[in-house]
């Protein structure tokens, strides 16, 4: 069965179909701050029509989450470069690292002792033979 968000799909139950669902309300300035706070309980229709977002870009927008890379348990993945240099605790982590979980869109990626959780956009993947080098 396809996957989908529709009109009628609570916040929360957004959330639950893929954990991308917060960025792309984050994109759109929803639930950041007191101004523009949503309720787990809203539909994406009532935030549609509360905030003046049409529909339909942000049922397109939800929607292309399925359309993004996937990754694999066991897949060998990096960290990208705008990320390590914005974290400074990631610059003794090693390079390479490894996919250990994979649930509801959001990947877990172990590099050596440390654990990173992200979307598949967070990490890149690294070829069996540059892993090898």
């Amino acid at each position: 069965m396809d996957q989908q968000f529709t009109p009628e799909m609570t916040v929360d139950e957004a959330f639950r179909l893929h954990a991308g669902a917060r960025r792309v309300f984050a994109r759109f300035h929803l639930g950041g701050c007191s101004n523009c706070a949503i309720s787990e309980s809203h539909t994406i229709g009532a935030i549609s029509e509360d905030y003046g977002i049409p529909l339909s870009m942000l049922l397109q927008n939800l929607n292309a989450l399925f359309d993004q890379r996937t990754l694999a348990v066991g897949d060998r993945v990096r960290i990208p470069d705008e990320i390590r240099t914005r974290i400074p605790q990631l610059a003794n982590v090693p390079e390479v690292g490894e996919i250990t979980g994979a649930e509801g869109g959001a990947y877990t990626a172990d590099f050596g002792e440390v654990r990173l959780q992200g979307l598949a956009e967070d990490f890149i993947p690294v070829q069996a033979e540059a892993a090898a080098s």
